[in-house]
Order: C-alpha cells, then structure tokens, then sequence
C-alpha cells in the first residue's frame, strides 16, 4: 500500500479554521466548537481598573476570591456568598485564592462587575 503525501495550503486552511480575536484558539468554522469565556482576559487600562477599584463600595477587609493560576491574564475579584461561593457562575479548573478585598486591589485586581450586581440585587431584595 502506497500512502501519498498531500499537502493543505494555506487557503484551506484559511477556508477551514477561524481564530478567535479573544483567546487565538483555532476552531473549526462550521461547528461552532469554540466557545470563548473572555472572563480571564482583561482589556482595561490602567485608569479603568483603578476607577473600578476606587468605585467599590463594599468594605475593604472582606474576604474575595479570586483565580490562583501563574498567568497574568485574570483580572478580577468575586464576591462570596455565605459558603464561600461565587456570586457569578465562574467557571475555572484553577483554585480560588482568598484574601481580602485592600490585598487583591493592592494586585491590580478590579471588581467583578457580576458579581457586583448580584450582590446588589440580593441587598435590596432583603
């Protein structure tokens, strides 16, 4: 049995496969396969995340959560709930790190904005 080798050029490739402009994961273009959370990616400035963290009205010493993973691309801090659960539905296969609120801000970390609504609506439903 002869196997020939073919070669796939780059407009097959081109016609076949999509990267994501969030993650630069490659998928299949007519499967759909590819669902990306950007939730670990930031696109804030600098000014942004300050602005954010400034505008957090709930106490510093409170503990959150946030992603214990070695790269630099999550940016937020979550809210808990009385079971030491996220207010939004984070999904990561990372540990969640604790601490409180003035030590993520002190890592550039900002709020999560979900997290924040859904704390408020729980608040004012009380």
């Amino acid at each position: 049995m002869t196997r020939t080798s073919t070669s796939i050029t780059p407009e097959e490739i081109e016609n076949t496969f999509e990267r994501c402009p969030h993650c630069g994961t490659y998928a299949v273009k007519i499967t759909n396969s590819h669902y990306c959370t950007t939730q670990f990616t930031s696109n804030l400035t600098d000014a942004e995340r300050d602005q954010r963290i400034a505008a957090d009205p709930y106490p510093a010493d409170e503990t959150v959560a946030i992603v214990d993973q070695f790269v630099g691309d999550a940016f937020a801090y979550h809210e808990l709930d009385a079971d030491n659960h996220t207010l939004c539905t984070l999904h990561t296969d990372n540990p969640l790190a604790y601490c409180t609120r003035t030590a993520a801000q002190d890592d550039q970390y900002a709020p999560c904005q979900l997290c924040q609504r859904l704390r408020e609506k729980r608040e004012a439903e009380r």
